[in-house]
């Protein structure tokens, strides 16, 4: 993905400036991310967490299960206009007011010359429809897949092993096809145990209360 200018701070939040996206990767400076969870609850009463996989060849997480819809928020922007992304890599549409505040975050991925260090503003919606009709974004999604929210804790809590996970994968040529895959622990990208459980916790209560 090309580069970008983006907004950087100190580690209170402080802003202290712009620099282009690869300088603050490179320089480990602290910059916001946006992260949308996208949830759906089924007729059988089950919630429905959507996952991306991340393109194969990306600095951060390559080829692994992730966030449904997450980027970098651009110099001068506001953090909900981060929602953006959703369009961007998914096709979906939503509006900015779809959106839910969840929690902002912290954290720090090291990885040869990748020094990176985000502060996390993560959000959740609901959606309607299925991931098959998504509109992957070439350069940045391989794939989403659907897979139920309480299996989902149980694999990362090392409950289960496997679970099921259902879903479009793309191919090189632009299409896409069907996909059920059993995935691991190790397929999920390794954001903290305390981002997992309390994004995920905060998810199944908004649920359960609508």
């Amino acid at each position: 993905m090309a580069d970008e200018l983006i907004d950087i701070f100190d580690e209170n939040m402080n802003f202290l400036g712009t620099v282009m996206k690869s300088q603050a990767h490179r320089e480990g400076l602290w910059h916001k991310t946006f992260h949308c969870w996208l949830a759906q609850k089924k007729e059988n009463g089950k919630t429905m967490l959507w996952l991306q996989l991340r393109k194969y060849d990306k600095d951060i997480f390559p080829n692994m299960l992730d966030i449904t819809a997450a980027g970098h928020i651009r110099a001068g922007e506001e953090v909900k206009d981060g929602y953006r992304e959703i369009e961007e890599e998914l096709g979906i549409k939503l509006n900015k007011d779809d959106i839910i505040k969840l929690f902002t975050a912290k954290e720090i991925y090291e990885n040869g010359s990748i020094n990176n260090r985000e502060f996390q503003m993560v959000y959740m919606s609901m959606v309607d429809g299925s991931p098959y009709k998504a509109v992957l974004q070439p350069e940045e999604v391989e794939g989403l897949y659907e897979v139920d929210i309480d299996e989902f804790i149980d694999l990362l809590d090392e409950k289960l092993k496997n679970i099921e996970a259902k879903g479009i994968k793309r191919n090189p040529d632009s299409t896409y096809t069907l996909e059920y895959r059993d995935i691991s622990k190790e397929d999920v990208a390794p954001h903290s145990k305390d981002y997992y459980k309390k994004a995920l916790e905060m998810i199944k209560r908004y649920v359960d209360n609508i």
